[in-house]
């Protein structure tokens, strides 16, 4: 994909699809080494994320980081972050996300040290001393916070308007494994509404939080194969891939729904991509509310939608009904766009 800048020159843009909670044997519950999950990755992922549980020592993380530094290795052509799930001083699996210039490694290991919730380090005031310590030391535009684990448990709306001040915490989950939604992301009008129209630029990811896959007698998926971010990058490279999750500038899928999904507000929300399989419908979200429900859907939708005014503006589409791959029962793919916000609109 290519635009052509003010100045005139050509301007590339790429699309990356990826996965930033996987885990492997480095965790007790794991089962694949790095370089297993890694090569079973290739097929549906462009980069993803080794996101071990974090262990409360000063330890934590060396075999992790140096299976990963053996990976990339291996594999020059995809991009494999190095995470950790910390326990969060408010209840919840968070992981933050930096490139590999940044101290990758110390980061997560001084995040354990200092605001590890077994620890005794509890509660809002000690989360936020430990974002601002992310902010101070690594800087707000070189890490990102993101919470896993859709409503395990759910975070209250006090606790979540005051960690939205930092500008770490950026990401919040939708959607992982067992095909569970979070109420707090997914429902119209429930939390991440309720913090978007209060001003604060949040975005939603989706992940598979990979262990063990069905084939090996578990209910996971690989990474990339059911649940999907797609980021649109400036250059394929890691400092791309965390700008694009900075920004809010990619989507989420489940099954690879649609491709190429651009919104953009020009006097009306301007909405167009690629459907992969049939989309039934989709809503438009405004101020938490839905404000249209589009359908039919063609292949390929490229249109000039006039929306009532709200402050921000993002979507949520569904897909037909399918059979699943592994197990009974029927599943619907879904999209799930990250808010286009009115005052930010030129």
């Amino acid at each position: 994909m290519q635009a052509i800048t003010k100045e005139g020159a050509v301007s590339m843009s790429f699309w990356l699809t990826g996965d930033l909670h996987v885990h492997s044997n480095h965790d007790s519950d794991g089962f694949l080494s790095v370089a297993e999950v890694v090569e079973r990755s290739r097929a549906y992922c462009d980069f993803l994320a080794i996101s071990g549980h974090a262990l409360l020592s000063d330890n934590w993380g060396v075999d992790q980081y140096a299976s990963v530094l053996a990976a990339r290795e291996a594999n020059p052509g995809l991009f494999i972050f190095h995470t950790g799930e910390w326990e969060f001083p408010v209840p919840r699996h968070t992981i933050v996300l930096t490139t590999p210039d940044q101290g990758e490694f110390e980061l997560q290991r001084e995040l354990v040290r200092r605001f590890d919730r077994r620890a005794g380090v509890v509660g809002r005031e000690r989360a936020l001393e430990g974002l601002r310590y992310i902010e101070g030391t690594w800087g707000e535009e070189k890490a990102l916070m993101i919470f896993n684990h859709p409503d395990s448990p759910a975070v209250p709306l006090d606790d979540l308007v005051a960690l939205a001040g930092s500008p770490v915490f950026k990401i919040m989950a939708c959607y992982d494994r067992g095909e569970r939604r979070a109420s707090q992301t997914w429902e119209v009008g429930a939390e991440w509404d309720q913090l978007l129209m209060r001003g604060h630029r949040l975005w939603v990811r989706f992940g598979s939080d990979f262990h063990k896959h069905f084939t090996d007698g578990h209910t996971d998926y690989y990474p990339g194969e059911f649940v999907q971010d797609q980021v649109k990058v400036q250059e394929k490279s890691y400092q791309g891939i965390f700008d694009a999750y900075r920004t809010g500038n990619y989507f989420c899928t489940v099954d690879n729904l649609i491709h190429g999904l651009e919104v953009r507000y020009e006097g009306g929300l301007h909405v167009s991509f690629q459907c992969r399989e049939e989309v039934e419908y989709f809503e438009i979200i405004g101020d938490g509310r839905v404000l249209e429900t589009i359908s039919p859907v063609p292949e390929r939708f490229d249109r000039r939608l006039s929306v009532p005014p709200a402050s921000y503006y993002r979507l949520r589409g569904h897909g037909r009904e399918k059979t699943r791959k592994y197990s009974a029962g029927t599943y619907r793919p879904v999209f799930m766009s990250n808010p286009v916000f009115i005052s930010e609109a030129s």
